[in-house]
Order: structure tokens, then sequence, then C-alpha cells
């Protein structure tokens, strides 16, 4: 569970997550003011347009005239300030497409929520051209638009001057957004996978499509070879990878696979007396302290689906959310059992976070989690002249412990795409042609590569390769570069791999991945592949996961996994849990937390979401 940024960002990597973008999108995990800046303009009468015509050739649609395009992004209170050092994508685009827009184009909220910024717009009437809202957190602002009548219908559009939207946009994700049964928007950011992307059956992306990154834990290798001396240290998977150029699963395997085998190894890690290189004492299991721990540990656990919000449990027809169901107890009572027998950090609920990674950064723990920079705390420890590093292994779970047993998309996609009437119909068609062109395959490519007169990469034996290794790297493995190639100006950072959460781009990580099949791994950093194999060891189908279309109208929800909610949980009666001094005290405060948990309508939210989930598929006859 991580918390929220009113920015416009790609996000981090530790998703999933994400994204991812997470959801990010990135992907990306980013989220859900009178004035905006100067550069971003306020209305689309100051954009600049000309008056618009278009030709038709054989057909298709070609646009005649300049457009100077403003795009207000509902849910983010800053703009993006970075961007490419030479931008070679966006004058191509805009030579395809006569559309013009770069990240001084965008439109914040500035200190206003969106919807008291739709506010201001609806009294002057002078919306911009796109809306660009968030799914998580806008649906106010979605619904008042298409009350108001200020967004087109594009029903009868889309054929003709956005074929490629009509085409990779799945039924599913059309049906979840349509308002009275019409289409008032375009879904974006819908993570890929070989459902709207069937080409990518087969190939790498598709198994990491369907695994899950979270079951992971980040052990010490001079303690794990120590426990386990089949188990490669560090320095051995990076001379297996530097030799064979992959890892495979065998190279990370560990005896070490039940949570029962973990508790023995934390107990044989406490025998070892273990010091670091200035004395201090290490202690087996690190847990992140203020409350954050439900993320990393709950999804290490297992909990890889339901550890934060509620999902759908195709199997049972109900909503289930992990937190409230005894697997979850279990999980606590595990951890309660660790504090008891001090194999868990005893300062965990008292200490700072810098004083945490104070510890951390001196190799302190034998076991830590995922959530976190290895790469730089590996660094750390070689500057402090320790010798052992940290390396993934596999998290203690034989099989998944949410009871829904699939990988969750939410089919409605991040964000939504609207067009303002603001704007006359000669401009919406081609606003939608620009957003067509960036679903083609021709646009994709244009994004992942840049074009090819900016001579960026070149093909050997049949594949592509950027010549400039920070090019290379970037596409491959997410390595900041000012020589990205992001479009839209938003914040480097993955932007190849797993955000790409871009303004109108569907699938948040093909082109990150039709760049991984052709550039050749980093041979110099294992964890990356550690990663990798790791992610594909505990495959699950994908689903769609239903709640996020309704979730909103559930209001519950919004304080059960908040602050009020399950991390009010984790920081207070469940925390007090897992130190209690014997285990009918365990019992006490765990149900106390349970009893939060009711007291803030569990039981009706949950009720509620099932209703209108089970009221929506059978109105979709399903």
């Amino acid at each position: 569970m991580k918390s929220s940024a009113k920015v416009v960002s790609s996000g981090a990597a530790l998703i999933l997550a994400v994204s991812l973008l997470s959801g990010c999108s990135g992907n990306g995990n980013t989220s859900r003011g009178n004035n905006t800046s100067a550069n971003q303009g306020t209305n689309a009468n100051e954009a600049g347009t000309t008056n618009n015509s278009a030709s038709a050739t054989d057909g298709k649609y070609v646009p005649e005239k300049d457009l100077n395009l403003k795009v207000w992004y509902t849910w983010a209170d800053t703009a993006p300030t970075k961007g490419p050092s030479e931008d070679v994508v966006s004058p191509e685009i805009k030579k395809i497409t006569k559309v013009n827009f770069t990240q001084k184009d965008i439109i914040v909220n500035n200190g206003v929520t969106g919807l008291e910024r739709l506010n201001m717009y609806l009294a002057t009437g002078d919306l911009p051209h796109v809306i660009y809202a968030q799914r998580s957190s806008s649906e106010d602002i979605i619904k008042k638009l298409v009350e108001a009548d200020k967004v087109w219908n594009l029903d009868d559009y889309l054929a003709k001057y956005a074929p490629n939207v009509l085409k990779r946009v799945t039924k599913d994700a059309w049906d979840s957004t349509k308002i009275g049964g019409k289409i008032y928007g375009i879904p974006s950011d819908v993570a890929a996978n070989t459902t709207n992307a069937p080409e990518l059956k087969g190939t790498t992306f598709e198994k990491n499509s369907s695994g899950n990154g979270a079951w992971q834990l980040v052990v010490r290798d001079d303690i794990l070879k120590a426990y386990d001396p089949s188990a490669k240290s560090v320095a051995e998977l990076g001379d297996a990878l530097k030799k064979n150029g992959t890892l495979s699963y065998d190279d990370m395997k560990v005896n070490m696979r039940t949570p029962d085998d973990l508790m023995d190894f934390l107990q044989k890690s406490k025998g070892m007396n273990m010091k670091t290189v200035n004395g201090k004492d290490v202690v087996p299991l690190d847990m992140w302290t203020q409350g954050w721990w439900i993320g990393p540990w709950s999804q290490a656990w297992g909990f890889a689906g339901g550890s934060s919000g509620p999902v759908w449990d195709d199997e049972k027809n109900t909503v289930y959310w992990a937190p409230a169901t005894e697997d979850y107890k279990n999980y606590l009572k595990w951890l309660h059992t660790a504090y008891q027998n001090k194999l868990m950090d005893q300062e965990t609920f008292t200490m700072s976070d810098d004083q945490r990674t104070s510890k951390l950064n001196n190799g302190q723990y034998a076991v830590t989690h995922f959530w976190q920079d290895i790469n730089a705390l590996n660094d750390t420890l070689k500057k402090n002249g320790e010798k052992f590093q940290y390396r993934l292994i596999q998290a203690p779970a034989n099989t998944i412990a949410d009871s829904p047993q699939y990988d969750f998309q939410d089919p409605r996609g991040g964000n939504f795409i609207m067009i303002s009437k603001s704007v006359p119909e000669d401009e919406l068609k081609q606003i939608l042609n620009w957003i067509d062109f960036q679903y083609s395959e021709e646009g994709e490519t244009l994004m992942s590569w840049g074009p090819e007169s900016a001579g960026l990469w070149e093909v050997k034996d049949g594949k592509r390769k950027f010549k400039d290794p920070a090019l290379d790297q970037n596409a491959l493995l997410g390595t900041q570069t000012d020589k990205d190639l992001a479009y839209y100006g938003l914040s480097g950072g993955n932007l190849n791999q797993i955000d790409l959460g871009r303004l109108i781009y569907t699938h948040d990580t093909i082109r990150g991945y039709k760049s991984i099949y052709e550039t050749p791994k980093n041979v110099d950093n294992p964890y990356g592949e550690e990663w990798n194999v790791l992610t594909q060891a505990t495959v699950r189908p994908i689903k769609m996961d239903l709640t996020g279309m309704f979730i909103n109208q559930v209001p519950e929800w919004g304080k059960l996994t908040g602050e009020d909610g399950v991390i009010g949980c984790m920081k207070n009666e469940w925390a007090k849990a897992i130190v209690a001094d014997n285990d009918a005290n365990f019992e006490k405060y765990y149900e106390a937390g349970m009893k939060r948990l009711k007291d803030l309508g569990l039981d009706k939210a949950t009720t509620d979401l099932t209703k209108l989930i089970t009221e929506y598929q059978t109105s979709v006859g399903k």
C-alpha cells in the first residue's frame, strides 16, 4: 500500500505495479488552485487554433490544419517539468497528425480540487480541448461533464476517425465505461495482456504479464548460504548471468518454501550470532515501520490480490478482502510468533524510518522486503566494506493466500479521455485521429524507438537495437536518462518498461516488452534478472476485476482501506496484537481491529458492492 502524490508522473517500479502502471499506471502508482501556470493556458479559445478542415485520401482521414492542444489532467496538482533533452518524438507526431502538444500544454489544478476546477470551467463555458480523467479519483467529474452535456458522444465517430482505438480497446473496457449505453470517452492505460493484444501470445511478455512479482523476499546471501549451502550468492548469480546471458529458476532455488521453513531460517540465523563490520548484532527479520509493512509483507505472504483494496471472487460470486479473512489472521499470528521469539526487530513499532534505514544500510537484517532499492543498498554495503550482498528469494507461499486465484486488472483502465464540446466537430475529428495514431502499431513503434531519421537505432541480424547504451538500458531496465523518448514530458524512470503512462496509451507495457525482446540483458545487474525469474515462477491467469467499476458508489470502502480502517489497524490494534505478551492478548487485539473495521461498515460495504457487481453481471449476460 503506497501513499498517493498529486503530480503527473510515471511513478516508481515497485509495483506492480505496476502499474503501473502501476497504475502505477504505472503503472505506476500516481494518484488520485485557482491559477494555472502561464505556459499552460486555461481554455480552448486561447490555444491559437485555426479554422480546421481535412481531406480524405482513399477514404482515410487526412488532417490539413495545425491544432494546438490543451489538456486538463483532472487529478494533478503539479505539471511535469522534466522532458527529454532532445525531443525527437513529438515533432514527428505533429508532422503526421498536425496536432501540437507538449508538456507545457498540460493544465493541472494548482491547489484546488478537480471538482472545484470543473465548476470554474462550467461557470465560464471554456473547457480545454481534452479532459484526461483518472478513473480512481474522478468519477464525479466524469458524471458531471456528461450530465451537463459538455463532452462529445463518440459513438458516431470512432469507426472512421479512430479505428485503431475501436480495435484495440477491449469489449470489457467499452462495456464498463459506457454511460447510459453511450461512449463519452476512451479508456486509456489499460494494462496489456493477451486478451487485448493477442499478438503477445507465446512471448516473454505473456509469461511476465501472467506472473506476480510480489511473491519475493530479500535475504543476506552469506546467511542464506550458511543455512543452505546449495543457494547461490549474489556473486555466483552474477557469474551465471554473465556465462549464460540469463538466470534460470534452478539458479534462484533455495531450500525454503513454506512459512515454517522461513521461521526455521530466522531461528537459525539468530543462533549464528552474526555481527556487521561495525560490531552491530544482526536481527533476523526486518519489518517496515509506521504501518507501511502491510503492503510488502502481506504481498510476500501471498495476499497478492487483496492486500489493500477489495477484489471480486468469480468462484464465490462475492467481494473478497484479504484483511477480513481467517488466512490474514494466521499471517498476523505468524508475525506475533516471530516477535515473541525475538526473531523480529523488537523496535519495529517504536523506531523511525530513518533508524530502520540506518540499520538496513549496516546490513543488520537477515531478511528484508523488496519495496526498496536493493541495488542501491548493495552499493552502500560495498562502500561500507561488507563482503555480503542482498538477493531475492521466492516468498514462503506454496499457494496464493488470496481466495481469488488470479491476477487482477481493472477493465476500465487507469484513465478516461473525453473531448470537450468547446471544440467544433472538425477539431473533434482531428483530435480523435491524433489519439488513434498513438494506438496504432506505427505510433507505438515511433514512441518506442524514435523516428528513423533521428538515427537512434540500427538493425543487426534482423533485430533492432539502440546505438546509445543509455537508451538501450532505459528501454530494457527503466534506467533514467535525459535522452529517453518520453512523449508529453512525463517524468523519467521506466519509461519503456513498467509505467508508460502516456496520455492516450492503451497498453501500458507493450512498448517496453517489444524493446525487451530486442535488447540484450544487463549482465552487470543480477538483481534485475533475479526479479524476472521469480516473477515468472508464480504464474496465475489474468482476470478483469469488476470492483473498480463500482467501489466509488460504496463510500464505506474509502474509510475501510484508509487511515481510519485497515492502515489504522496495522498501526494500532494489530500492531499491539503482534507484540502481545501471550496468545490471549493477541486474540484480544486482533478482535479489536476487526471491530474497528466492522464499525466502519465492513459488512454493509461487502454486501452493497457484491450487489452492484452481481446486478451488472446480470445486465450484461455474465
